[in-house]
Formats: C-alpha cells, structure tokens, sequence
C-alpha cells in the first residue's frame, strides 16, 4: 500500500511539473526574469568547467581588477555540475536537473514525514502539492539559483530528523545533521527551522526536569553548535575572499528595516504587499495558513506541543528575516524562497489537531474534496505564473483568469524587450572568436 501511495505521488509531482511546463524548461536558456543573477551562477560554474578552479577560489566572467575572482554561497553545487560538464560536455540542462531534483527530493520527504505524522495518504500528498503551489518555487526549483535547492535540502533534513526523534537510528540524526549544514551553506535562511529545533532542544536540556545532571543534557547540544560554527566559518571566509578580490558582487550582510527613511519604508511595504507577497504564495491560500496558525493558539491545549512552539519560532523566524532583509524586497522575490518552510508547519499540525480530536472532519470525504479543488486551482496559478516568466504569450497563460492581465502584458513587453536586444548574445561566441577574441581577453559591455 505504501508503495503504491509513492508511486502515486510521483506521478502527480511529475504531471505537475509537466503543467509548469518543466519538460521545455529543463532545455531553456536563462529566462530573463533575475537573469542576471542566474547568468552570475552559471559563470562561477563556467569557471569551475574551463579553467579548472580551486574548489575554494571561484570566479565570475566579469573581471574586474582582480581575475573575476569572488564568492557567493557555497559552492558545492557550481563545482559539481562543472565536474559533471566534463563528462558530458557543457549542458545547461544538467544544472536546472541537478536543482529540480534535490527540491522533487525534499518535497518526496515533506510526503513522507506527513504521511508518517498524520496516517493518511490523502493529506500526505495534499501537503507538498500545496507548497508546491507557490510561484516562487514554481519558478526557481527549475533554475540555476541556490534558494530553492536549499529548502529543498531542510525538507529532506527535516524528514530525517524526524525519523530519528522517533527511534528509527542514530544513522538518520546524523545524516539529518549533515544535510541541514548542505542547506546552511548553500543559503543561511535555509537554518530558520534548525535553529527553531536548536531552541527547542535547548529549552528542553535546561529547563525540564531529568535525571541526568544539566552539563550532560547541555552536551547534547553540541551537534548544532557544531552546524553553527561551519556556518559561520564559511560567510567568514566568504567575506575575507570577497575583501581581497571582488567585493560588492554578492551580498554578505544585511539591509535592515532601519537606516532609511520612511518614504523609502513605505515604497518597499507597498511593493512587497502587492509583488512579493503574491509570488511568495498565492494570497488566499497564505490566508488560510495563518488562520490555521492562529486556530494552534485558540486550541493551543489540544494541539501537538512540538509543532505548536515549532510554529512559533519559525514564525518568529520568518518575521526576522524579513526586517533583517527588508531592502531587498522591492525587487528579489528569490529571498523568499526558503521562508516557505512555513508554509506546510501549520497545516500538519492543524491536521494532527483534527485527527486527533475531531476524526469525523479529518477524515470527511466532502473536506477532502474541498481541500483537493482548492489545491488543484493554486497549481494552476502556479503553472501560468511560472510559464509567463518564459512563455507569456501561450494562450495557457493569455487565457489565464486568475493572473492579471496587466502582468501578463509587462511580460511579454519585457519578453520582446530581451528577445530583441539580448538574445544575440546567448550565440555571440562563435562571432567573437571569428574576430580573433579569446576567452581571456577582455571585452568592454555597454550596458550591463
């Protein structure tokens, strides 16, 4: 039976992925949506493959005054899809697989734990199809930026955890260990939910009653002050690379809600409410999640105290983050991305407050329904707001009556825009080289 409940979740995330239109995308040049920030991660890549670079001293196609030399997140990904360009020659498409399948990964996980949590095949894939749902995901899992594999790596993580919380080997906390340190790398918001287990395993170390003596709960701990120092050891280095070569490239601090003044305040809040908010997750949806997360706290007594302060602090998390980053979200819809951890914490432990106290409308056919009608419309959003961002004039998209039409046209101005004068640069080399321009030799851009 459960095997059966696999297969048929496969199946629906890979018809889903077919309605997002990856089986064309997985083959598609950069989409001109943050192109430039995709064109920066496949030039570190394209430096790892042709000029054979130490693991630890990545570059850029951009020279600069010091050889292109800089460095974003951890570059494990970047280095590995270059080693695997020099097997089977360079691939634009091996990139985008290598990140859709570390996200189809987690998202197998998040079935997993939600199957394992709640008993129910139905809910267990209703959960992931529903994080699926979000635009950003929609659009990024399919793409050469870190944010989406990142979350991807905490949902597997998370699944393991979980397998080791409940007794199912030491093997599986340690592997959960590793895979959150993989996800911390590649993006630091990928920790919101490792440093919410942080607290809460802090808390129960020093706090509640044992036998053991507190110095022996406290070393308990030590794995994730283990996971923190790596972190911080990697930005660390990340900074000091940066200091002596390239700096400015990437960002590596924080643009915070203070230090502008309120006119600026009040431009950014507008364009996050009207832009980012919708692309972070379609808003009746999100709606309806923070109305679960409320009801945790109406019934807080009957609900899974775990899950209840879990939500809590990656909440909490979340709401940080975004003070901590507000500058960027009149534009970077992609610092988003792994705040969506959030997104299925309320709706496992709303469903775990219903099986376990109210069976009859966890188990009711007409809820099932609802909630299958529900999350079949938000993939469809998802699949038109993905496609616009490479195929706006499809009539899929054109005949779209959830998406505006305003935004539609943007695209296909924006679309024309590129197509007209960047696109001849994705087959400009073979022109340059005709010229007698090498690789190395230096090209001024006007504009870039």
């Amino acid at each position: 039976m459960r095997r059966k409940a696999d297969l048929l979740f496969i199946v629906l995330l890979l018809a889903v992925s077919f309605l997002y239109g990856y089986h064309d995308m997985l083959f598609a040049r950069p989409s001109y949506h943050h192109i430039w920030r995709q064109a920066d991660c496949l030039s570190i890549t394209m430096n790892y493959y042709q000029d054979n670079r130490d693991f630890f001293r990545p570059a850029i196609n951009f020279i600069g005054e010091h050889g292109g030399r800089t460095i974003s997140e951890f570059p494990i990904i970047y280095f590995s899809v270059a080693q695997l360009w020099k097997i089977f020659g360079f691939h634009e498409f091996i990139f985008r697989l290598i990140d859709v399948l570390i996200v189809f990964s987690g998202l197998y996980s998040l079935f997993r734990l939600s199957r394992d949590f709640l008993s129910d095949t139905f809910w267990a894939i209703f959960i992931p199809l529903l994080l699926f749902s979000s635009p950003i995901l929609g659009y990024y899992t399919n793409n050469f930026l870190a944010d989406a594999p990142a979350l991807g790596l905490t949902l597997t993580a998370c699944y393991f955890y979980w397998k080791a919380y409940h007794g199912q080997g030491k093997k599986w906390y340690w592997l959960s260990f590793l895979i959150f340190l993989l996800a911390g790398l590649l993006k630091v918001s990928s920790l919101l939910i490792f440093i919410a287990l942080f607290v809460i395993e802090a808390w129960t170390a020093l706090f509640q009653k044992r036998e053991k003596p507190w110095y022996k709960r406290v070393l308990r701990l030590w794995p994730y002050v283990v996971i923190f120092l790596l972190v911080y050891a990697w930005y660390s280095y990340a900074a000091y690379y940066n200091r002596h070569n390239m700096s400015g490239i990437f960002l590596h601090g924080i643009l915070p809600v203070w230090g502008i003044d309120a006119k600026a305040r009040l431009e950014i809040l507008d364009k996050f409410n009207k832009v980012m908010l919708p692309g972070f997750f379609t808003i009746p949806a999100l709606l309806a999640v923070l109305a679960m997360f409320c009801t945790l706290f109406l019934f807080y007594k009957k609900v899974n105290r775990f899950f209840l302060f879990l939500n809590l602090l990656v909440f909490a998390g979340g709401i940080g983050f975004i003070l901590l980053f507000y500058r960027v979200f009149n534009v970077h819809d992609y610092y988003l991305t792994n705040l969506l951890i959030f997104i299925p914490l309320p709706v496992i432990a709303f469903l775990d407050l219903l099986k376990r106290n109210y069976t009859a409308i966890f188990r009711s056919p007409i809820v099932k329904i609802l909630a299958a009608t529900g999350v079949a419309v938000l993939l469809y959003i998802g699949a038109v707001t993905t496609r616009m961002y490479y195929y706006p004039a499809q009539p899929f998209v054109q005949k779209s009556i959830f998406v505006g039409k305003g935004l539609i046209s943007d695209r296909i101005s924006w679309s024309t825009y590129c197509g007209t004068y960047f696109k001849a640069f994705e087959t400009i080399t073979p022109y340059r080289r005709s010229l007698g321009i090498k690789r190395d030799d230096l090209v001024y851009s006007i504009p870039d």
